[in-house]
């Protein structure tokens, strides 16, 4: 478990280590909602534009895994700076980085209008994990990736370390029913 303090300055490792292990890496553009309605182009590790701030399409060109990483390094420090700017406690590394792959996902506004954040800055962490779990759905539709994904994220906030998380949501979780305890002592 990480108790180290967040310098608010840098992305932990543990953020990058968990987005790159959910997103997974995709050189051509994909949509991430496959053939269904509501879906957003994006490319490498998630990302959803490209190296001059243009929105990914489908002609957007295929990228290499270090381009990748770039893209990803460059938005893992805007989401960074929205946690940031927004999170008024002091955070660990692994709160933080939990915070930041679950912003990073559905971006600075939900996080500024998230009744998680009103509790966080409240200094009410405990309430943290219940409130990730809120945000599970695509178009009004609760997936269970999704599920997986805020689980993950909820662990990694309460110090489960990021790789044995992701293991855990995806070894553990079969409906949206599930949300095993990862509280570590």
């Amino acid at each position: 478990m990480s108790a180290q303090s967040w310098d608010r300055e840098s992305v932990p490792p543990a953020a990058t280590a968990v987005v790159k292990r959910i997103e997974g890496f995709f050189s051509t553009p994909y949509d991430d909602n496959g053939a269904l309605p509501g879906g957003t182009w994006t490319i490498g590790y998630g990302t959803i534009r490209d190296f001059n701030q243009k929105p990914i399409t489908p002609q957007t060109p295929a990228i290499n895994e270090a381009d990748a990483e770039v893209l990803l390094r460059r938005d893992m420090g805007g989401a960074a700076n929205d946690v940031k700017q927004r999170v008024s406690v002091d955070l660990t590394d692994y709160e933080a980085a939990a915070l930041i792959s679950w912003t990073y996902n559905l971006g600075a506004g939900s996080l500024s209008k998230s009744t998680m954040l009103t509790k966080l800055n409240a200094n009410q962490k405990s309430e943290v994990p219940a409130e990730m779990r809120k945000w599970i759905n695509q178009e009004g539709k609760p997936l269970v990736g999704l599920l997986r994904r805020r689980w993950a994220e909820a662990a990694i906030f309460c110090g489960v370390d990021p790789t044995n998380a992701c293991v855990l949501a995806w070894k553990n979780i079969d409906s949206l029913d599930d949300w095993p305890d990862f509280r570590v002592s």
